[in-house]
């Protein structure tokens, strides 16, 4: 079972794969709920995703705003996941912050917020949307969403081109943080695009999910 096992099981295997620092680690929800941080503030899945923000912030020495780009190798991985309750303790610790639903072809952001999804992001890059119509303030204090909005058949393009950098420069001069949920970084290509307006890019393992080869080329 171990020969064929090709799934990453340990934390110590993703260290001697790559050099980029461990975050942190965050336990498994079994909960049908994904707002954890907002809704049960006191589990022990909040509680390890403010060890993740503790440790973000250490890491950043910069005191500027950031842009943090968070994507995985494969669906599944729990990357949306992270995005939102990252995000939520961000906005909870006083930060200004704003999540952007930027996995254009498969969004879900907006359903565990109960928003709607008829205008947002793909709105404003081809020009049908100011950024005023398109923000969503959510339950959190603190924290802003911006869904994908309406399906493109073209999102490699819209995220290419010069409105998004307009789009992202924007949202700096109003949001201390801004969160990328981005589509899968091994899947798709459209998240190098949205990597060069990141500071920081956050890749998301699951342990007993991520296939070792698929995080090894992604990395």
């Amino acid at each position: 079972l171990d020969f064929f096992n090709n799934r990453l099981e340990t934390v110590e295997e993703i260290e001697g794969m790559t050099d980029n620092p461990i975050l942190g680690k965050v336990f498994h929800n079994f909960r049908k709920i994904n707002l954890i941080v907002a809704q049960r503030p006191n589990s022990s899945i909040a509680e390890s995703f403010r060890s993740v923000r503790t440790n973000f912030q250490f890491f950043d020495h910069s005191g500027k705003k950031q842009v943090v780009l968070m994507t995985s190798s494969s669906s599944g991985d729990g990357k949306t996941f992270c995005a939102i309750n990252f995000a939520s303790t961000l906005a909870l610790n006083g930060h200004k912050t704003v999540l952007l639903e930027f996995d254009l072809r498969r969004p879900k952001i907006h359903q565990d917020f109960g928003a709607s999804n008829m205008i947002g992001i793909s709105s404003y890059l081809i020009d049908k949307a100011v950024i005023d119509d398109i923000i969503l303030p959510t339950e959190i204090e603190n924290l802003d969403l911006i869904s994908a909005g309406p399906a493109a058949p073209n999102p490699a393009e819209l995220i290419a081109s010069d409105r998004t950098t307009e789009f992202i420069e924007t949202l700096k001069g109003m949001y201390d943080y801004i969160v990328i949920d981005s589509a899968p970084v091994g899947i798709v290509s459209e998240t190098f695009l949205l990597m060069k307006h990141s500071d920081v890019n956050i890749f998301v393992v699951r342990l007993n999910y991520t296939i070792r080869d698929a995080f090894k080329n992604a990395i």
